[in-house]
């Protein structure tokens, strides 16, 4: 895995470290290993299984629609995806445009009664609580996705309805410590 990720350049290297974090996490005794124990006896290993790819045609905008008489609907860019239930050896998509590794991205409008998309600034992206881009995001993202491949988490692709979010929401229930704990170690001495 540590090769495949340092074929990536710097994006494999922000991959190996939260992949590294969560290896920490689900590796101890806490609630958050708890919890996915609920679904796999031994989560750590199940995850050490995952490879990833990077998405580099993924979305890079946040799409801001305007509904008359109602409030706009502002979707971001996805982050990861994985296929619900894959079980072991499973393969995380990595959006290379979202939150995983940026902290910002550009609004486009597009009009409820069609028309040209409009740019209308910046909007900070996020992942759950933590801003795009920093350890915290990638980890609780990585932890988010691992939820959905051993089926603990219900799915929430094609997200119209916050179901994503209300998952984050589920694992920093009883993950929050862990993903905002300091201690991790140099991800070039973590064992496959």
């Amino acid at each position: 895995m540590r090769d495949d990720l340092n074929t990536m350049g710097k994006q494999g290297q922000k991959i190996l470290l939260a992949r590294q974090k969560v290896l920490e996490i689900l590796q101890t005794e806490n609630a958050c290993t708890e919890w996915y124990q609920s679904k796999d006896a031994d989560p750590a290993t199940t995850f050490r299984t995952l490879t990833f790819s990077l998405d580099h045609q993924g979305e890079a905008y946040v799409r801001k629609t305007n509904e008359p008489g109602e409030m706009d609907l502002i979707r971001s860019p996805y982050v990861a995806s994985v296929m619900q239930g894959a079980g072991p050896y499973a393969t995380v998509s990595i959006n290379a445009n979202g939150a995983f590794f940026y902290t910002m991205a550009n609004v486009l409008k597009s009009p409820k009664d069609g028309g040209p998309l409009n740019f209308q600034g910046v909007r900070l992206l996020r992942v759950g609580p933590y801003a795009g881009g920093t350890l915290n995001a990638q980890v609780a993202a990585l932890l988010h996705e691992f939820g959905h491949v051993i089926d603990l988490l219900p799915p929430d692709w094609d997200d119209y309805e916050g179901k994503s979010q209300q998952n984050t929401v589920e694992v920093l229930r009883f993950c929050r410590a862990e993903v905002e704990s300091s201690k991790t170690q140099n991800p070039f001495l973590a064992s496959r």
